[in-house]
């Protein structure tokens, strides 16, 4: 799966940024990159940082607001 290793080092180190909420974090691999008040400073120091090589910018949140999308749900004007 992409960018798994950044997302298990996300969920690892998220006590240590949860008074940082809101902000955006950097991670690639295992590694903290930084962390920043906004995602444009965040995707820019990523690419700085990285270079074309992969890397996560996530949204620090201590609850992850869940998401569901089924193509279920996609209904033509038709049957409406």
């Amino acid at each position: 799966m992409a960018l798994e290793k950044e997302i298990e080092t996300y969920n690892r180190e998220l006590p240590k940024f949860a008074d940082q909420e809101g902000k955006f974090i950097v991670i690639q691999g295992d590694a903290v990159i930084g962390v920043y008040v906004s995602y444009e400073d965040a995707l820019k120091m990523a690419y700085e940082k990285c270079g074309l090589k992969p890397f996560l910018v996530k949204n620090i949140q201590s609850f992850e607001q869940v998401q569901f999308f089924s193509r279920d749900l996609c209904l033509s004007h038709a049957s409406l």
